[in-house]
């Protein structure tokens, strides 16, 4: 996969679009990317800004591995991912933070009509705090 897609809400759904299109055992390379270097994933699949690079790689490991983690399950198993990514009031230049949140959601319900149902969402979010 040599597109790059831009780091917005549509882009980050159009890569999820492509990636569900291929055949499992691609994907599966894709995952097993995703969850062994989560950085180099991200950066082989958005189009990043240098700034954006040195943010991600200043980001916590911890949220780093959790990231990588979540996401390799829910590529592997072609799960909803979404990217909400709000957008800065200020130039991009202008450093006010950052806040990224990973947020995984399951749903499951049972009722005698329809039997049982389960739904997972993964759910990245990058917002940007007030200055007060």
């Amino acid at each position: 996969m040599s597109q790059l897609f831009s780091l917005t809400n549509a882009g980050a759904q159009e890569l999820i679009d492509e990636l569900y299109a291929l055949p499992q055992t691609e994907l599966q390379v894709e995952a097993d990317a995703a969850g062994a270097d989560f950085r180099s994933w991200v950066k082989s699949h958005f189009e990043l800004s240098q700034t954006q690079v040195q943010y991600l790689d200043q980001v916590d490991q911890r949220w780093i591995e959790d990231a990588a983690e979540e996401s390799k399950y829910f590529l592997e198993n072609r799960l909803p991912i979404v990217l909400f990514k709000e957008q800065p009031e200020e130039p991009e230049g202008e450093d006010r933070g950052k806040l990224l949140d990973l947020d995984k959601k399951k749903e499951s319900n049972y009722s005698e009509e329809d039997g049982y149902a389960s739904s997972e969402t993964l759910t990245y979010s990058i917002s940007y705090p007030s200055i007060s």
